[in-house]
Order: structure tokens, then C-alpha cells, then sequence
């Protein structure tokens, strides 16, 4: 038996067999082949996605590109439009309002809070303002913190959030941040990673990035501008105003129509030539029986809209957290119902004002703490730094008659002690209540009676 190989043969066999072992693929596991395309396909396009985009944090949080468009249109907002401006001005000037003074009874850390607070490369007393004003317009504040291993100060600069495209954080805790990305221009492609504290603190040669963030909802990483909720209303404030203006502009204008009796075309062009330009206002026309001067107006029926941008101005003030008043609106409220609706304002700004503070307070002891690692020794009093801050009081008009208040309760709650009726401890509990500070009635009790003053419980 003689066998030979025919190339020829094969591959017309081979190609007979490609098509039938496709189609009986296709019938009987097209399904399973293009679920299993499908999947690998996303996971390719999820992945290069995710360099581009990054990662905003936590589940809860926008994704990145909504982030860099809140970021871009509120500082837009803060530089063109005049009411965004002021919102972000008046927190500012409330919160910092004259300075914000950190201080300290232990003498070597006072020492070290004054030379942080004022030495030539951090100018707090400046820099303090900048952050208030950065923190109210994107929601967040990137401050890094790089520490001078030979003298153990730390120097402070701040990122600008929009540069911040991803934050790292435990799987299980989404409260303990471990790194950030930083958008580099000089690096579009790598970016830079910083440390957070919690990674870095001790390595003082490895600057660390500290993260404060307001209005941030539960399961978020990335905090929210104040001039977000508002920015629709802002836009559409600032086109009503453009259109009021138009219409007002166009509504005084008016046009010239010149008829000449019994002109021929020569004459009309002749005329034509000779009024190329209008006559300025005030000027004096004088013609012939053959020449009229007729001012013709375009008939704009614009009806009165001033309670339409009256009730913009609301959405904002109301987003803003702010009265009316507050915006030079002076009409649209008495005296006696401005000063009602301050209320919920200050008390606003009293609370940006203690997480201001606080912020303060947070970025000196990590530089108190960096400055101990790296003279080698403890710079820890037994009770700690002790910092307390002096800040502006935002009710000082009430401080009178908080006064006045608070002396008639405290003769009321002598008399009541004196008949034997309250303690001392309830005595003091009520009175601090009454005059609004918030007080821990046992602890003072032990400190008065650590100096000797005796207090009846």
C-alpha cells in the first residue's frame, strides 16, 4: 500500500473542518464565549479607566471627574461672580474674623507655637486666612508638612484639592487615609504619592500630607465646597441679570428713519452718505418741508421679573446658609427680623469656627510631635501640650446682656442655696447652662478642689 502526504488535500480538509467546529461552537457554547468577551473586555476597559480617572475614596464619594468639575466651576464662580465671592468672604471674615492666637501655659511649647506660627517660610497670621478661604470653596485642605531634621520645625504648604485625584485608605476603616495621589504637570503620567501621618509620622526626612475635609456625608472620603449646592443658582442669577440688562439697553434704544418727499434714488444715497453717522444726543436737526426725522423704538414688552430674581437671590442665601441682609439686601427684612434671622447664622459660623480652630490646633501638634522625633527627645509635658486658642467672639452685642443675664441667676441661685434648696454642684451646672457655655461640672469640681475651693455637692 502506497501512502503519500498531499499538502493540496489537507488544507481543503482543514478548512472544510474551520468552519463547521465554528458554528457548532457558536450553537452550543456562544453564550458561555461571549459572557466570558464580555468579561474580559470590562475588566480591560475598568482598569485603563481608573488610571485616568482615579479613585475619589470612599464608596459614597463622586467619582473623580465630578469632583475636578465642582473644584474648576467653584473657583470659577469665586473669581468672576461677585455673590460667590462674598459668600466665601464672609466666612472667612467670620470665622478668622481679627487673627486666630494659639497659646499654650507650658512655657517651652508656647515657645515652640510661636516660633512655628511665625517663622519666615509659614506666616500663620497670613496663611491662615488663604486656608479658611480654600477650605470654604472646595470642601477640603491638603496641608503638607515638611520637617527640617536639623532644628526640628516644620514648614507648612498647601495642595490645591483639585489636584488630589485618589486617596488610599485601610479596607476596613475608611477613616485612616494612607496615601494621596497628586496630578503632577512636570509628571502627567505618574502623578506623585504623598504619605499621610498615620504612615509617616516618625520618618521626619518623608513629608506628610494632613487631610481636612467639611460637609462630608457618612461613607465619604472627599468633603463638599460651600459654593457647590449653589453654583446651578448662581449661573442662573448671573443669565437673568445679563438678560435684564440686554432688555433695558435695547428698550432705550432707538433708530433714526429719515423720509424724503419726492426724492429721486440720487438723492437718497446722497443722504445716505451725508448721515453715515448718527447725531449725538442734544444735537439740533433742522430740514425743509421735504425732509422728516421720525425716532423709531423697538417694542419690548419686558414685564416686571423682580420677584423672580428675588427668588434666586433666596436659593442662593438659603444654600449659602446666609439672610438676605448679608448680601446688601437691606429691604427684605425689618431690623427686629434680621436680628432673628442671624441666629442660625452665627451659629454656623461658630461651627466652622471650632473645626477651623481645631484644624489649627491639630497642624501644631504634629509639628510639636515631628519636632520631638527629631531633637530625640520628649517634648510631651504629663498633661499634654495644653494648646487653647483665642479666637473672635461672633456674638459680641449679646455679651452685655448674657452678662446682665447671667448676674441675675447667679442672685437668684445664691438665694435658692441660701434656703438650703440646690447644691452647689446643681448651682453651678445651671449657671453655666443658662449663660450657653458647655461645661464638665465634675472635672471643674475636681479642679477647684485640686486649688483648695471647696464646692458642697
Amino acid at each position: 500500500m502506497n501512502w503519500s502526504f498531499d499538502p493540496s488535500s489537507w488544507l481543503k480538509t482543514s478548512a472544510a473542518f474551520g468552519p463547521i467546529r465554528t458554528r457548532l461552537a457558536e450553537r452550543i457554547f456562544g453564550d458561555v464565549i461571549d459572557s466570558r468577551v464580555r468579561s474580559a473586555v470590562k475588566v480591560v476597559d475598568n482598569k485603563w479607566w481608573d488610571q485616568v480617572g482615579g479613585g475619589s475614596g470612599g464608596p459614597q464619594d463622586k467619582k473623580w471627574w465630578e469632583l475636578r468639575d465642582d473644584f474648576e466651576d467653584a473657583l470659577k464662580a469665586w473669581r468672576a461672580n461677585p455673590l460667590a465671592f462674598r459668600i466665601v468672604a464672609l466666612t472667612t471674615d467670620y470665622v478668622v474674623g481679627n487673627g486666630v492666637q494659639v497659646s499654650s501655659p507650658v512655657k517651652y511649647v508656647d515657645k515652640f507655637v510661636g516660633d512655628f506660627w511665625n517663622h519666615r517660610q509659614n506666616k500663620m497670621a497670613m496663611r491662615i486666612y488663604q486656608w479658611c478661604d480654600e477650605l470654604t470653596r472646595s470642601g477640603e485642605l491638603y496641608v503638607a508638612l515638611f520637617t527640617n531634621p536639623a532644628d526640628g520645625m516644620s514648614y507648612v504648604r498647601t495642595i490645591p484639592a483639585v489636584k488630589i485625584n485618589e486617596i488610599e485608605t485601610d479596607a476596613d476603616d475608611l477613616e485612616k487615609e494612607l496615601r494621596y495621589h497628586e496630578l503632577r504637570h512636570d509628571d502627567p503620567v505618574n502623578g506623585k504619592w504623598w504619605s499621610s501621618w498615620g504612615s509617616a509620622k516618625d520618618d521626619v526626612g518623608t513629608p506628610v500630607v494632613l487631610h481636612y475635609a467639611i460637609n462630608r456625608a457618612v461613607g465619604c472620603v472627599r468633603g463638599q465646597g460651600d459654593l457647590v449646592a449653589i453654583l446651578g443658582w448662581l449661573r442662573r442669577y448671573k443669565e437673568w441679570l445679563e438678560d435684564r440688562v440686554r432688555v433695558n439697553r435695547y428698550k432705550n434704544a432707538f433708530l433714526w428713519h429719515v423720509h424724503l418727499d419726492g426724492a429721486g434714488r440720487g438723492d437718497v444715497e446722497a443722504k445716505q452718505t451725508q448721515y453715515s453717522k448718527p447725531p449725538s444726543p442734544g444735537s439740533v436737526i433742522v430740514t425743509d418741508e421735504t425732509e422728516t426725522w421720525t425716532p423709531v423704538q423697538p417694542k419690548i414688552n419686558a414685564e416686571d421679573v423682580k420677584d423672580d430674581g428675588r427668588a434666586l437671590r433666596l436659593m442662593i442665601a438659603a444654600g449659602a446658609g446666609i439672610p438676605l441682609h448679608y448680601l446688601a439686601e437691606s429691604e427684605s427684612a425689618t431690623r427686629a427680623t434680621a436680628k432673628e434671622m442671624t441666629g442660625p447664622t452665627v451659629r454656623h459660623y461658630e461651627h466652622r469656627q471650632l473645626f477651623f480652630c481645631d484644624l489649627l490646633l491639630d497642624v501644631i501638634e504634629k509639628a510639636a510631635y515631628r519636632s520631638k522625633v527629631a531633637g530625640g527627645m520628649d517634648h510631651h509635658p504629663r498633661a499634654g501640650l495644653q494648646l487653647s486658642y483665642t479666637v473672635a467672639d461672633l456674638r459680641e452685642e449679646d455679651s452685655l446682656s448674657v452678662a446682665e443675664a447671667g448676674k441675675t441667676i447667679m442672685e437668684y441661685l445664691a438665694g435658692m442655696k441660701l434656703q438650703g434648696w440646690i447644691t452647689d454642684r446643681k448651682a453651678m451646672e445651671l449657671a453655666y447652662k443658662f449663660v450657653g457655655e458647655v461645661v464638665d461640672v465634675e472635672a471643674l469640681m475636681k479642679e477647684l478642689a485640686s486649688e483648695g475651693i471647696g464646692v458642697a455637692e
